[in-house]
């Protein structure tokens, strides 16, 4: 498993310097090319300014009042709402503290620099009832928020990438990954992991549009 916190001595802002409550991690996957961690911060809760030597996803998987975020000599203080997404490259000194009243989660998606790379995949049409949105398209990873309108469904198809989806808002979806057909009502943050050229497919069975974020890993 790839450490999540690795401490660094840089000269950073008051806030980010202060000792405070660590944030409460729980690892949800951990394999060979991802290891994809829950965090919640309660009040007054954060982290030091720290890096690490693989590139990380950072979403925001509950809106906070006051979200505290820097990223290099970027610094973003106020209200975070839940879907955002941002990118730290690997080396990159970062921080995120809650300022605010209330908690917030925030899932964050590292990747391994020693996973086997993946094919190119250029982006796809999507089928009817379902839209994509691409966030992020970099060297490392693509990340596309998919919404599936109630009873939409995706035909079986296959990536040549290494796929982890996270579901942003309660609702009913059924996974099909190759011969493995799961069919239930998922809540916030359900992360799953589709292997690179599994046959798979998602549907909605609810009465709501669901949303996910669609983490593709090159």
């Amino acid at each position: 498993m790839i450490a999540l916190t690795i401490a660094l001595t840089v000269a950073a802002a008051p806030a980010f310097q202060q000792a405070r409550t660590a944030p409460v991690r729980t690892t949800v996957v951990d394999n060979a090319t991802v290891t994809v961690t829950r965090l919640r911060f309660a009040p007054g809760s954060g982290e030091t300014i720290h890096t690490h030597d693989f590139p990380l996803v950072i979403v925001q998987l509950t809106s906070g009042d006051v979200v505290d975020l820097a990223v290099s000599d970027t610094r973003a203080r106020g209200p975070r709402v839940a879907g955002l997404v941002t990118f730290v490259p690997a080396g990159t000194e970062h921080a995120v503290v809650n300022a605010g009243e209330k908690p917030f989660e925030m899932m964050a998606v590292a990747i391994k620099p020693t996973r086997k790379p993946a094919a190119a995949a250029p982006p796809t049409d999507a089928p009817p009832g379902i839209t994509r949105t691409t966030l992020l398209d970099n060297d490392a990873v693509r990340i596309v928020r998919v919404e599936f309108t109630p009873g939409s469904r995706e035909p079986a198809h296959t990536h040549p990438n290494d796929l982890v989806t996270i579901q942003m808002n309660a609702g009913r979806l059924q996974i099909r990954i190759g011969p493995r057909r799961s069919d239930s009502r998922r809540a916030v943050g359900f992360v799953q992991f589709v292997p690179r050229n599994v046959s798979h497919a998602y549907s909605s069975r609810g009465d709501r549009t669901i949303q996910l974020l669609s983490v593709s890993i090159k």
